[in-house]
């Protein structure tokens, strides 16, 4: 009889197993239902953004808008991680432009003593944001569009918004810029940041 229910409850332990989903699956199903339930009416609540946004709102044509899932561990679309991100490369930059290779005039060396104060700021939001346990966090809504910067002269513009998970979006920034931070966090960690997919 002991044979029999510890069969049995082996069966029900494998079994159960075989449904357990990691964090991430949870993460990825959580968003592509929000994808699902808000991809109509997301793209009238961007344009209405971007056109607030444009100096000739009247030249605003839409291209295409991509969603991709964000989960907590992805640290370019954590508010504070982007920030530090963001001071410490124009930090680098500055001092790149401003001093050179002079690491050894006071001036020099109070704006490295800062960098590298910023530098620390930035490993411990990583760190933070490395330990936390994988969720669903928002929707990157990548979105492309064409406008005037001029009268007569229309260029292609890309922005991605954050959908939350309260339904609220916010700019997160240009594209281009997007992509000098995580080429930015990629030279920092040695490794190409985790972007939605």
């Amino acid at each position: 009889m002991k044979m029999k229910t510890f069969l049995i409850m082996a069966l029900m332990l494998l079994t159960m197993g075989c449904t357990l989903q990691s964090r991430e699956d949870i993460a990825e199903k959580i968003g592509r239902a929000m994808i699902k339930k808000t991809e109509k009416s997301v793209n009238a609540r961007i344009e209405k953004m971007v056109k607030g946004m444009l100096i000739y709102p009247e030249s605003y044509q839409p291209i295409n808008t991509d969603m991709g899932i964000v989960t907590n561990n992805m640290i370019i679309y954590d508010s504070d991680a982007f920030l530090a991100l963001h001071d410490l490369k124009n930090a680098i930059d500055d001092f790149d432009k401003n001093y050179g290779n002079d690491t050894t005039s006071q001036a020099a060396r109070q704006e490295l003593e800062t960098i590298q104060a910023m530098t620390d700021v930035v490993v411990d939001v990583a760190n933070k944001i490395e330990n936390r346990p994988v969720e669903f966090e928002a929707i990157d809504a990548y979105h492309q569009f064409y406008a005037e910067d001029r009268p007569g002269h229309q260029v292609k513009k890309g922005y991605h918004f954050i959908l939350h998970k309260d339904n609220r979006i916010t700019l997160l920034c240009e594209h281009e810029e997007l992509l000098r931070i995580s080429a930015f966090t990629k030279e920092l960690f040695g490794a190409p940041p985790r972007l939605p997919h």
